[in-house]
């Protein structure tokens, strides 16, 4: 795919070649609104680490917020926030501009009105040079795809799969090799489909085989080819796959991953180890956290647990919180804290520390830096409980 211009590139996660002692982390939480600068007052949590972190709201209300996408939406190169809303009720999903100092105020409207959103992908569908938000919606909800205009105006601009999918959450990346941004669909209890783009918005959706149901997946070159594969965590009692690209979109060999009867939802991708391959964690439910490491040939040991669960889990991310180079996981889940895991950069050792009040389920997370200080902050999207920003501060 080509390289996107600066003002259409998501904000990901800083790489930065730098490493510091770990001396202790601090997470503080306030009570004051991001577009606010009064002194906040801070309960420190302290755990072994490299940096604190102070955790802000985005929001006042508790609704069914499921996901956060973090890019620059209106063309100022300033990252801006996607809040996804909706689930298995019809919320507005909205979005945030950013100043580029942490400040957020809401963006226009958008076209989809409510809807039963699980994911909201950024990119650029057709080659614009802008982002566009690509929703993933449960039944009855059309999947649609909102194009941008350059300056955060959004319109619809097609659809893709079925209305009648269960969809969960989507993935977007170039499968085929044709430069345009593809979608993966997760569907629960029953087959999940992967839809390629023609660049104008005409979707070809194809079925995974056995794939009975899934929540979450994901797409990324584990194989290192320079085609892109698919991740499939199975969500209800069944065996995860990853569905190997032959170069030019097909994707009918699978390799297992993971436990043969497990159900997952949280689930993401990163070198962990830092041997140049891509790896896999996730968090079974009733079973507990677990990295696969990747041997360099896409295939994956058979897991090094490092966690039990503390709740239910819902969502991971994976971030280089601490500029060492080895990413952190992040883990949310239900009627407790999320809870950061700082990698020892094995990839197999981790140490936790909890975040936020434990109230509603985070359901969805994303991270870049939001404040320009070069360090990648994180959006919390909560079910039944505010959504939050958490800023990546010095150590204290």
């Amino acid at each position: 795919m080509r390289e996107l211009p600066t003002s259409a590139r998501p904000v990901g996660v800083l790489c930065i070649l730098a490493a510091f002692c770990a001396v202790s982390l601090t997470v503080r939480q306030t009570r004051v609104l991001a577009a606010q600068s009064p002194s906040p007052q801070a309960r420190p949590v302290h755990a072994a680490g490299m940096r604190s972190f102070e955790i802000v709201p985005l929001e006042k209300v508790s609704e069914t917020s499921s996901n956060a996408s973090i890019g620059d939406l209106n063309g100022d190169g300033h990252p801006d926030i996607v809040l996804v809303k909706g689930r298995h009720w019809q919320v507005t999903t909205l979005t945030f501009f950013g100043d580029g100092a942490g400040h957020f105020k809401p963006g226009p409207p958008l076209p989809s009105n409510a809807v039963k959103s699980y994911s909201g992908s950024l990119a650029d569908m057709t080659k614009s040079g802008h982002l566009d938000i690509v929703l993933s919606n449960d039944s009855p909800d059309p999947k649609l795809i909102l194009l941008n205009d350059g300056r955060g105006n959004f319109k619809v601009g097609g659809s893709y799969g079925d209305p009648k999918w269960p969809t969960r959450n989507a993935a977007v990346g170039d499968l085929n090799g044709d430069g345009y941004p593809d979608i993966v669909v997760a569907n629960r209890m029953t087959t999940s489909y992967f839809c390629l783009n023609d660049g104008k918005l005409h979707f070809d959706c194809r079925p995974l085989q056995n794939s009975p149901s899934a929540a979450t997946v994901a797409v990324a070159d584990l194989h290192k080819t320079g085609a892109n594969d698919i991740i499939y965590a199975c969500r209800d009692s069944c065996q995860s796959l990853v569905y190997g690209n032959d170069g030019k979109g097909g994707f009918s060999r699978a390799e297992p991953w993971g436990p043969p009867n497990s159900s997952t939802r949280a689930m993401a991708v990163a070198d962990f180890d830092g041997d140049g391959h891509l790896d896999i964690a996730a968090c079974h439910e009733q079973l507990g956290c677990f990295v696969y490491l990747n041997d360099g040939k896409g295939r994956f040991d058979r897991g090094t647990k490092f966690a039990e669960l503390p709740a239910v889990p819902y969502s991971m991310i994976a971030a280089d919180l601490n500029r060492d180079l080895k990413p952190e996981i992040i883990v949310g889940y239900v009627n407790a804290p999320g809870v950061i895991y700082f990698n020892d950069g094995t990839g197999k050792k981790y140490q936790p520390l909890p975040f936020g009040d434990g109230a509603g389920a985070i359901y969805g997370m994303a991270a870049g830096d939001l404040d320009g200080d070069g360090w990648p902050d994180v959006v919390v999207a909560r079910s039944d409980a505010p959504s939050f920003l958490m800023f990546n501060r010095p150590p204290k």
